[in-house]
């Protein structure tokens, strides 16, 4: 008899699973349920599509048909939600009824936005950037009268957004409870030049506070702060203050649960033959050791392929990973790998004039933290740097790179003392 094996989600890491699995010599049935309807697609293109940067079926990186599903011979139940997965009878079941058996299961179900109390009253007027809905209904936006808009959440999705509705002439006020943005990913000195290169967009910025309520006034929304500053009205709402993993039709006496799906480093869950991928999954930060929510799209990559070959009878570890974030805003570009807020040793030089900024951050002689400005051809070369150096015992310094790479050499250019600072740390 076949075996069943089950993805729950249709996203990177249900795709990735499917792939490795067939690659991995697993030849029986691969059912996927879905709320979806839509081949999988990319989260983070949503502002790059509204914005007409990209076409539509640019969002599709497996394709936007379903090619896909035929090559690899899965059999898709799309547009119904899983409500329940029994882990100990080995069954889901879809909001339509349907039940299916399973001998192995992935679940990566992906996440979904928090939409804060303060705007349960107004969530007409209110816009996400998750879903290929949330894209058309924002591109609709940019497209019609402009007007003034509030953009909750300084994270990398609410720059984006901001830089589209600046492009295309929208007033634009962004507010955020953190004291500067990026906070978890970037150095103050940092934060405040990419909080300038906003300023000279005519962004106005309100940082260490949040909306305490919305009230809605003939056409205007009046939204007031916590901290007791001038209310600001305006006409429409994008919020962008964070996700909140899709895990609901989980048992949690049956499944370990914390922030998310805790999992090893084979991606297995407490439960023999349930994995877990993507943004549901808690797995290995490499810097603090902890179980952390990671939610990178080539995170969830290589955790579905992860999945999928120790699904399919391999034993193969991912180790885990590390917060990686480029992104591409107002004509620059800013890199953030690792933890740049802890550390024993740091360097850091930049131009406030034009808004260069270089920081490294080192623990133990280990390099652990990078920030940098408009230079975004290193971002994968450190990463990798980053990362061979946490997994080895190695603290050799960057500068041997130099002769095989045109972009730390453009590094060292820039930045003299770095490669004087890198030897130090041998």
């Amino acid at each position: 008899m076949s075996e069943n094996y089950l993805l729950v989600g249709n996203g990177c890491a249900a795709m990735e699973c499917a792939k490795s699995l067939r690659e991995n010599g697993y030849t029986g049935n691969i059912y996927l349920l879905s709320d979806l309807l839509e081949p999988a697609y990319n989260p983070m293109l949503i502002t790059y599509f509204a914005s007409g940067k990209i076409e539509y079926d640019a969002m599709f990186p497996y394709g936007s048909n379903m090619d896909f599903y035929t090559r690899y011979n899965i059999l898709p139940y799309l547009g119904s939600p899983v409500i329940n997965l029994d882990a100990k009878e080995q069954f889901v079941e879809n909001s339509k009824g349907l039940i299916i058996q399973y001998d192995k299961a992935l679940i990566a179900t992906g996440s979904s936005p928090i939409i804060p109390p303060a705007f349960s009253n107004v969530v007409d007027y209110v816009y996400t950037l998750r879903t290929i809905e949330d894209g058309v209904k924002f591109r609709k936006l940019l497209r019609g009268p402009k007007k003034r808009v509030l953009v909750v959440g300084a994270s990398m999705v609410g720059i984006k957004a901001v830089e589209a509705l600046v492009e295309n002439d929208f007033e634009v006020c962004l507010v955020d409870f953190a004291k500067y943005i990026f906070p978890m990913i970037a150095h103050k000195n940092c934060s405040l030049l990419i909080q300038e290169i906003l300023r000279s967009k005519n962004v106005k910025l309100r940082f260490g506070t949040a909306v305490e309520r919305v009230e809605k006034d003939k056409n205007n929304l009046v939204t007031y702060f916590t901290d007791e500053g001038s209310a600001e009205e305006v006409d429409c709402i994008v919020v962008c203050a964070g996700v909140r993993p899709n895990i609901s039709f989980l048992d949690p006496d049956q499944v370990d649960i914390d922030h998310g799906i805790l999992v090893n480093q084979y991606m297995e869950t407490n439960v023999p033959g349930l994995y877990a991928a993507g943004d549901v999954s808690q797995g290995d930060d490499l810097i603090s050791g902890e179980k952390r929510i990671i939610g990178l799209w080539a995170n969830a990559r290589y955790q579905g392929r992860t999945a999928g070959a120790n699904m399919a009878g391999k034993k193969t570890k991912y180790l885990g990973t590390l917060p990686h974030n480029i992104t591409h805003f107002m004509e620059h570009d800013f890199i953030g790998v690792g933890n740049i807020l802890n550390g024993d040793d740091m360097y850091e030089e930049y131009d406030e004039d034009n808004y260069t900024y270089c920081c490294f951050v080192w623990d133990k002689k280990k390099l652990i933290g990078v920030n940098i400005l408009n230079m975004p051809e290193i971002s994968g070369i450190l990463k990798n740097y980053i990362i061979k150096g946490l997994l080895t015992d190695s603290a050799d310094g960057l500068s041997k790179f130099a002769n095989d790479s045109l972009a730390l050499a453009k590094l060292y250019n820039k930045y003299p003392r770095l490669e004087k600072k890198f030897l130090e740390m041998r």
